[in-house]
């Protein structure tokens, strides 16, 4: 993907999302009405309660619409990087009111089950109630499936927002059905277990959305796309310290350490390293800065020692490896600096690093490990 198609791609995101937020928000306005007139109507709350859900719910679309605009706004003197990240804000905003809904319905279902009235039962109103759960489902489908395509938070938080609305919905048309055959009151007891599914969910984007806001997990798939067009670059012995940052949706960018030899010619792997700058540039649109790292050669003296350690961390469990191995001699102690490549989800590290530590005394017992723990967010160790 290359700048131009990047900026389609941005255009045709917007033009996607306000598409949505504005069919969505004409549905709910006419869900609202439907569904209000129809709890005053019948004097049912469940019913009452779920049509200004839908009316809170253009709300959400709302704050989707400008949280878009906003995080298009091109990069300034204070924000340099752009205001990509004002997305995850507005997804924010939708969780919470999300979670609010959950907690009023919540607090209306029990005072429903402690004091169970009776609401006026209808075919009519039944069939108005139930025909709006085909138009959620759709604006679900609508929401989930451009969310996911063009990664938009905001939607992936609608299209959540259209699941719990579906929820209500059915406990509303099954509590007027057992009403009707069995003569049983569970209005109340149907929306205590909807709100629970509305609020655990509400938690869970409140979460997700955190998490991209303070930095989560890199892209893996992303990672994975890049090292596999690195690998296409002979004169690239290896990577390491691999780091994607992450300031809105479309706006990423990488930074990774690549080791060469350390007899190239500096101009040669400079060539070598813009032309894999500009691939990925080209390919998936992320600018990425490329640093060498020189690959120490066969006849230096840290090679024994180095191989010794390479060794050891290869019979580990899971086998680990290392990279920018230095051995730094003193009067009393001989340095060794380098980082030990892990899982991400590896455990102790301080207890890695004094096996470590008590290995190289055993070759030599001047030796002093100075080591950093790197750890591999994209490929399986060893590197």
């Amino acid at each position: 993907m290359d700048r131009l198609s990047t900026k389609q791609y941005e255009l045709e995101r917007a033009q996607v999302s306000l598409r949505a937020s504005l069919i969505g928000l004409l549905c709910n306005i006419l869900l609202a009405a439907t569904k209000i007139a129809a709890g005053i109507i019948s004097g049912a709350v469940s019913i009452l309660a779920d049509g200004i859900n839908n009316l809170s719910d253009s709300a959400t679309v709302i704050v989707s619409m400008l949280s878009m605009s906003m995080a298009r706004k091109p990069g300034d003197a204070e924000h340099p990087f752009g205001h990509g990240r004002l997305e995850y804000v507005g997804s924010l905003v939708i969780s919470s009111i999300i979670l609010y809904i959950g907690v009023d319905l919540l607090l209306s279902s029990v005072q429903a089950v402690l004091h169970p009235s009776a609401p006026m039962f209808s075919w009519v109103i039944v069939g108005l109630t139930a025909v709006t759960l085909p138009v959620k489902w759709a604006m679900l489908r609508m929401y989930r499936k451009n969310g996911e395509k063009y990664k938009i938070q905001t939607l992936k938080a609608a299209a959540q927002d259209s699941f719990n609305d579906i929820l209500i919905t059915s406990a509303v048309v099954v509590g007027l059905l057992v009403l009707y055959f069995f003569g049983i009151v569970i209005d109340g007891y149907l929306g205590v277990l909807v709100s629970g599914i509305i609020l655990f969910s509400g938690i869970c984007l409140i979460r997700e959305t955190v998490n991209d806001l303070i930095g989560g997990k890199p892209d893996r798939e992303l990672g994975e796309k890049i090292l596999t067009i690195l690998k296409k670059y002979p004169e690239l012995l290896g990577e390491h310290d691999f780091v994607l940052h992450d300031y809105g949706p479309g706006r990423k960018m990488a930074s990774i350490h690549a080791e060469v030899s350390a007899g190239v010619n500096l101009l040669d792997i400079h060539d070598v390293v813009d032309q894999a700058e500009q691939e990925i540039l080209r390919e998936l649109g992320l600018p990425i800065s490329i640093h060498i790292d020189p690959v120490m050669p066969d006849d230096d003296p840290a090679q024994g020692p180095k191989t010794r350690i390479e060794e050891f961390l290869a019979r580990q469990d899971p086998p680990l490896s290392l990279h920018d191995f230095r051995m730094i001699p003193g009067k009393r102690q001989i340095r060794l600096i380098f980082d030990v490549v892990v899982p991400e989800t590896f455990g102790d590290e301080e207890e890695l690093i004094q096996r470590i530590s008590e290995f190289a005394r055993q070759i030599n017992p001047r030796f002093e490990c100075i080591i950093q723990v790197d750890r591999n967010y994209f490929t399986h160790v060893p590197q």
